[in-house]
Formats: C-alpha cells, sequence, structure tokens
C-alpha cells in the first residue's frame, strides 16, 4: 500500500471514515499488508464510529476475556455470618 498515495478530502462520512482508517492502519503496522478482512472490518468499525453508531468487538479475544474477568469480580457474594 506504500505505492499508493492517497489524500483525503472532504468531510462525508466515508471520508472521514477512510482518514482514520488510514491513521489505524499506520499506526498498526498495517499500511504494507493486503489483508482484506482486516481493511473491510476495521473500515466498517470506523464508519460505525463516524456516525456515532454502536460499534461491534473486533475479534479481540484479550478483551473478552478481560470483560468476563470483570464481570466474575463484580458478582454478588452472600456475606457468611
Amino acid at each position: 500500500m506504500s505505492d499508493v498515495k492517497i489524500e483525503i478530502e472532504g468531510d462525508s462520512d466515508a471520508a472521514v471514515a477512510l482518514a482514520l482508517l488510514r491513521m489505524i492502519a499506520v499506526a498498526e503496522g498495517k499500511e504494507e499488508e493486503g489483508d482484506r478482512g482486516w481493511y473491510l472490518e476495521t473500515y466498517a468499525a470506523c464508519l460505525a464510529v463516524v456516525r456515532d453508531a454502536d460499534v461491534l468487538e473486533l475479534d479481540d479475544e484479550d478483551d473478552e476475556e478481560e470483560d468476563e474477568d470483570e464481570a466474575d469480580e463484580g458478582e454478588d457474594v452472600p456475606a457468611k455470618g
């Protein structure tokens, strides 16, 4: 993707989402990879964020495990007494 230069103009939802996608790709080192699935999922998430919609979790298993651990910690335990 480094051979392709993209200039994003405008402030439509799609243009802003594409700019956000580019920033994320650079930050995560994905600009050299051709992982189509990652780009499509990430663009969809970017577009949802721009449109202020709920974003579905992308396949982040670590986040799911942390959420489960937090839920377990927050359970009410009956007091002994």
